[in-house]
């Protein structure tokens, strides 16, 4: 079953609402002023079947420019536009500004209908059809069918019917396997089962129980229930108009403008790089209206030194939800002229001009996803797991996106590293400055092991995920010895290898027969005749290999001592319970100023337990 989105467009009182009545038997005017004025005032909503696989959701604007910004929300997710120019009155104000708004939303089907075709004789009627065949004259518009039909007496309705069948044939159905995004038009409660909200389905399915999320305040509810055009439904598809009672918001929380989508898939900001088609000009910070998906937002428009002045950067007050790719109308804030159509880039994430790697991503926009995949990242600057790959790309589904990634991989313009992947020069470039950053600490640090590991992830910044599958890499490939927590060059490795080796060998020399007495850095350069930098260098790495001992304090002893002084209490323990501080320090012919801090780390170490003034053996003496 295809579903597709049908959007009226036209000048007020040209038989909008109407003609949907005609064709539908749905009376899209919902609002008790709207019966009253007998004009549209807000978006209306109506299901008409064209054929036994197609149903088309019919959306109806007003046509008032008072209401120009309800005709904008209902305009953004339709797949085919229904221009309506009544027959009596023929091209008129608003049915130019709506044109110019579908195509710069990026149309490209629609319909045109002649209608009220019964107030006028048939010369007047010829007249108003090339009058309007001359308006649609280098529009998407040009060469579509055009009905004559009149919405009181039934004419030309069944040919306009047969005409929007033939239309809806050709257009692509929208993508089920996408994650699934809905703005909201209207939200409401309902007694009985809370917080509704309605909207045409841009993409993907929901079906009951999902957990969604609402942009942009990144809120998570669940879809507790599911109609589709008045009928309960356990699932509803892309093209569909659809009515969500959500569990886990309050109806003070959710509005016209926010978008329903599946989680960790929208992009919120309040600055976003666009791509611009102009309608006519601005200056650069003027105040301007995005109206994107179904709502409106207030902000500035700010041109860049580096890219034509198609590209901008929007400022807006207010935090939204969009994705790449998405279109949007700019109207100048006051007086509320159309300045032109827009293409959701990016959001900004910096002060910096647009750049060209930015550039190519917009370049790429609704192309081949391929190429859309490899600017994403190139502008990106960092690897990017597969589904932030898919959420700023645009809403891709993981079918499409694992085929881009498998034809970049094949073609070695991108690397696949575990769950990341950035493109071939990015990777060159993180390893090329990896070398550099190590290079750089050896020849600074050269009695140190490496650089540690942190240090050198935020150097390269880059995600602690992302660096370990990067060092895992560069270690099996043997271009980093990464040991513990540092990180180094092999060859400085292997000097920093043979150093300590012969730096144990001197210190077992020097020390084994001290006895217990603190070691500090004055007489480790006296015992190893070391300079004090070299001192401090090996004091380092001989505590963290262990073979110097931090007890507590200042207090260092050599690992043998440790084990000496712990050989001593196991031959106590073994014909005494209990053992004193004093009787330690005499068992190892030191002072208390070494036996007490020793004794608190084997208390600490549980070798011993302590039990008022004395100690008796701890769990891990004798293991």
């Amino acid at each position: 079953m295809k579903y597709i989105i049908i959007g009226t467009a036209g000048h007020v009182d040209h038989g909008k609402t109407a003609l949907i009545k005609a064709l539908t038997g749905t009376d899209t005017d919902r609002l008790k002023e709207e019966k009253l004025r007998g004009i549209s005032i807000d978006l209306g909503f109506a299901s008409l079947p064209l054929a036994d696989d197609i149903v088309a959701g019919v959306v109806d604007v007003p046509g008032h420019e008072r209401f120009l910004k309800n005709m904008l929300a209902g305009t953004g997710g339709i797949d085919m536009a229904m221009l309506v120019v009544a027959a009596d009155e023929g091209v008129m104000p608003q049915t130019r500004e709506h044109l110019a708004m579908l195509h710069l939303y990026g149309i490209s089907q629609g319909v045109v209908v002649l209608n009220k075709i019964d107030k006028v004789d048939a010369e007047w009627l010829d007249l108003v059809a090339e009058d309007v065949q001359n308006l649609l004259t280098g529009t998407f518009l040009a060469g579509a069918p055009l009905c004559r039909v009149s919405a009181v007496t039934g004419e030309g309705l069944a040919e306009l019917r047969a005409v929007l069948r033939q239309v809806a044939e050709r257009l692509p159905g929208r993508d089920n396997d996408a994650p699934f995004r809905l703005w909201i038009d209207r939200a409401f409660t309902v007694k009985g089962y809370g917080v509704v909200v309605t909207g045409s389905v841009l993409s993907g399915t929901a079906k009951t129980g999902d957990s969604l999320t609402l942009y942009p305040a990144g809120i998570m509810v669940r879809v507790r229930g599911l109609e589709w055009h008045g009928q309960k439904v356990e699932q509803i598809h892309a093209g569909q108009r659809a009515a969500i009672n959500l569990a886990g918001v309050d109806l003070g929380a959710v509005g016209r403008g926010m978008c329903l989508s599946s989680p960790r898939h929208g992009q919120v900001s309040d600055v976003w790089d666009v791509k611009v088609t102009w309608h006519s000009e601005v200056e650069n910070g003027a105040r301007i209206r995005l109206h994107l998906g179904t709502g409106e937002s207030i902000g500035r428009i700010y041109f860049f030194r580096d890219a034509p002045k198609d590209y901008a950067r929007l400022v807006l007050e207010s935090p939204v939800g969009a994705g790449a790719g998405d279109r949007g109308i700019l109207r100048l804030y006051s007086p509320q002229h159309l300045l032109g159509g827009v293409i959701v880039v990016a959001p900004s994430l910096s002060k910096r001009q647009l750049g060209q790697a930015r550039l190519a991503r917009a370049e790429a926009l609704g192309g081949d996803v391929a190429k859309l995949v490899y600017a994403v990242l190139a502008d990106s600057g960092l690897p990017l797991e597969a589904g932030e790959l898919a959420r700023q790309a645009g809403y891709l589904s993981e079918k499409t996106l694992d085929r881009a990634l498998a034809a970049l991989v094949a073609g070695g313009r991108i690397v696949q590293q575990g769950a990341y992947y950035l493109t071939a020069e990015q990777f060159a470039t993180l390893r090329e400055k990896c070398h550099s950053l190590l290079a750089s600490y050896h020849a600074a640090q050269p009695d140190r092991p490496g650089m540690a590991r942190e240090v050198l992830r935020q150097q390269l910044g880059l995600d602690e995920k992302a660096f370990n599958h990067l060092v895992e890499h560069w270690q099996a490939a043997g271009f980093i010895v990464a040991g513990g927590a540092e990180v180094a060059l092999p060859h400085h490795a292997a000097r920093h290898r043979d150093w300590k080796q012969d730096l144990a060998a001197k210190v077992d020399q020097a020390l084994s027969a001290c006895g217990p007495i603190s070691i500090d850095t004055a007489m480790l350069a006296a015992k190893l005749n070391l300079p004090p930098a070299k001192a401090e260098a090996a004091m380092e790495l001989l505590q963290r290999e262990g073979l110097l001992v931090r007890i507590g304090g200042d207090l260092v002893l050599y690992y043998k001592v440790v084990q000496q002084a712990l050989d001593a209490l196991r031959r106590h323990f073994a014909s005494q319970p209990t053992i004193t501080v004093a009787q330690l320090r005499d068992l190892l012919q030191t002072s208390r100023k070494v036996a007490l801090p020793l004794m608190e780390y084997f208390d600490l170490q549980k070798y011993t337990i302590r039990d008022g003034d004395v100690r008796r053996p701890g769990a891990k003496l004798h293991k």
